[in-house]
């Protein structure tokens, strides 16, 4: 029997990956799309997505047939509506069949990698990882648990980006950056030397604007 697959968080995202899932057809011949979970338990999806909101993700009891995948843009909010699910013995679904993926690289549960999404060989990508369309990871790359890599991001070889790091589309990494946990790169920035942790930066060449 199909497992049910449940995915957490039902805004913009949470849309684009019900429609992903929904067009792959080895998805559908592996899970029924059974629903989302949200904050916002009585939120209003679009008629044309055949499923509900079942409940928040913080109080849902998940059930031993059913699989969990997170679809929230902000790495810190992700963590915080997962936690109480994985607390709780639930089972999480790696999305990566759309995705272009080198020799020994490994995906974590829980992550998404998004049509023409590539990741080169020897990379690392961590549990709960959302790269968003036409993302480019080059070789020996390795990303941090909950961190999203926004749409034409390109991280070249041997990049570091720790946990729960927020990279915004066009963003460029130059060869062995280092990207501490927390922290944020923005839109279309080029990076061309280490973020410390909890530091936003943007710009060409990327600057720090704020400190957390």
């Amino acid at each position: 029997m199909r497992k049910k697959l449940v995915i957490v968080g039902a805004g913009g995202l949470g849309r684009i990956v019900y429609d992903v899932l929904r067009n792959d057809p080895t998805v559908q011949a592996e899970v029924t799309l059974h629903g989302f979970l949200d904050t916002r338990i009585n939120l209003q999806l679009p008629a044309e997505i055949d499923a509900k909101v079942l409940g928040d993700p913080r109080d849902y009891l998940p059930g031993a047939d059913e699989l969990f995948i997170p679809a929230v843009g902000d790495p810190t909010w992700r963590e915080a509506l997962v936690r109480p699910l994985a607390a709780k013995g639930a089972d999480f679904f790696a999305h990566t069949r759309a995705a272009a993926i080198g020799a020994r690289t490994s995906i974590g549960r829980g992550s998404f990698l998004t049509p023409g999404a590539v990741v080169s060989t020897d990379c690392r990508i961590g549990e709960f990882v959302y790269l968003d369309t036409y993302v480019v990871v080059g070789h020996d790359v390795e990303i941090g648990a909950h961190s999203m890599v926004g749409a034409m991001t390109f991280l070249a070889g041997g990049v570091k980006i720790g946990r729960g790091v927020a990279i915004h589309p066009r963003a460029t990494l130059a060869k062995d950056v280092r990207v501490g946990d927390g922290a944020t790169i923005g839109i279309g920035s080029v990076v061309v030397k280490d973020v410390p942790p909890r530091t936003t930066v943007f710009g060409n060449p990327a600057r720090s604007i704020h400190v957390a």
